[in-house]
Parts: structure tokens; C-alpha cells; sequence
């Protein structure tokens, strides 16, 4: 203190001092507290934005392959003999792909279509003509072509069970037979023929004792008479 100083005022004015000195120091712990949560949120931000960038890096989850199946490569004609250029493998869920869908192309090379295949349609032995249709039938069993009204919306297929009855006397041609293969006209208001390019025809699995009786009930057909397909349940 001074000489000639008043204590009291020196006192307080020491107060001062410190004071000043303590609100600098609590200045500066706030301003490094701000930095300190700056630096903080900073770091926090780029991780965050790390790991956004690795996460639109990784690769999106696989699709379920499926099983490979056998599919057509090209558009198939009825009647055309299979050969391995005109197949292909492709990946099908199990949903996608029929009971006989097939993974190899063994069973269908050298087979002819018993109807038209559409490219990458699955290619099954029940669309192919040949021995291997009588699979499963019994001993004495034959596969039979025979012409048909045309078939539009009579949900006829492979594995159908079928009458056939000649149009014009209402006589019973083919009793229960299995249907092996469709193939022909399947348009609504194709004219009614005896088969070829003006009808359908159905290969059917009928026992070889009936075979002399199909044919005489097809020579026996009058003019404009076809062949009208009743499926059984």
C-alpha cells in the first residue's frame, strides 16, 4: 500500500484485481470447454459421415440364385429336333420352376417339340415328343396322335385326363386317356378339321389294344365332323 493510501480502499481495489484475474481465468476455461466440444463434434461428424461413405461402398445383399434349369435358347417350332444349341441353363426360384423342370440337357437332346417353345421358357420332358413321354404309364401303353377341334380355353395340358367324341353322331371315340402332349392350332374360331393346319391334335397315352379301335373311329369320321375334347376332374 502506498503511503498515504486509505487501507480500505487498498483492500478493495486488491479484491478487484483478483476478481478481474479469476473471471479471465473462468473466460479461458470456457473458451477451451468450447473448443474442446468443437473439436469433439467435429470428430463425431466425420466419423458419421465415414461410415456413410463405406456403407454406400458395400456391395447390396445377393439375390437368391435359384436352381439352374433348362430353358429354351431360341424360339422352338412344334416338331423341331432338340439339339444343344437350342438350349440353355438359367437360374429359377423354386416357385418359378415346374415338378419335371430339369437340370441337365441329357434327357431332352435329339427329342422333337410336341409343341411350340417360346425362348427361355423352361423346357420339360411332358413338351417333347419321343419315347420318353410314356415315362411312368403303364407297360402296355401307347403314345397316340390324334387331331382335335382346336383347344382355345379348354384348359387342356400334359397330365390332363380326356374323353374325345366325334362332333356330328355324339360317339365316343377315346375314353380316359392321359394327355402327353398339345400341340397345333389352339385358337378360338380355327375351323373345325381333322387335325393339321385347321385343328389341334393331342398325343395321348392309350393302351395298344386300343389302338386298331381309335383308328376306325378316325376313318370313320364324316365330312366336317371333328373331334370335340372333354377333360375329366
Amino acid at each position: 500500500m502506498r503511503a498515504g493510501e486509505d487501507p480500505l480502499h487498498g483492500a478493495g481495489r486488491g479484491h478487484l484485481l483478483r476478481g478481474r484475474r479469476a473471471g479471465a481465468l473462468s473466460a479461458r476455461r470456457r473458451q477451451a470447454r468450447r473448443s474442446r466440444l468443437r473439436r469433439w463434434s467435429a470428430a463425431l461428424l466425420l466419423a458419421a459421415a465415414a461410415l456413410v461413405a463405406v456403407a454406400s461402398l458395400r456391395p447390396p445383399p445377393a439375390a437368391p440364385r435359384g436352381l439352374p434349369t433348362v430353358v429354351a435358347a431360341r424360339d422352338l417350332p412344334a416338331g423341331a429336333l432338340v439339339t444343344e444349341a437350342d438350349l440353355a441353363l438359367a437360374d429359377r426360384l423354386d416357385e418359378d420352376r415346374p415338378a419335371s423342370a430339369l437340370t441337365a440337357y441329357g434327357p431332352v437332346l435329339g427329342r422333337r417339340t410336341a409343341g411350340p417353345i417360346s425362348a427361355r421358357d423352361t423346357v420339360t420332358t411332358e413338351r417333347l415328343s419321343g419315347a420318353g413321354q410314356l415315362v411312368g404309364q403303364a407297360p402296355d401303353t401307347v403314345a397316340v396322335t390324334v387331331p382335335v377341334l382346336p383347344l382355345g380355353g379348354a384348359g387342356v395340358t400334359p397330365g390332363s385326363r380326356v374323353d374325345l367324341y366325334a362332333t356330328g353322331s355324339g360317339r365316343l371315340t377315346v375314353a380316359d386317356a392321359v394327355v402327353l402332349a398339345v400341340s397345333g392350332a389352339a385358337t378360338p374360331g380355327a375351323a373345325p378339321g381333322l387335325g393339321g393346319d385347321d385343328g389341334s391334335t393331342l398325343t395321348l397315352a392309350v393302351p395298344s389294344r386300343s389302338v386298331g379301335g381309335v383308328a376306325a373311329s378316325l376313318s370313320t369320321l364324316q365330312a366336317g365332323e371333328g373331334q370335340l375334347v372333354a377333360v375329366r376332374r
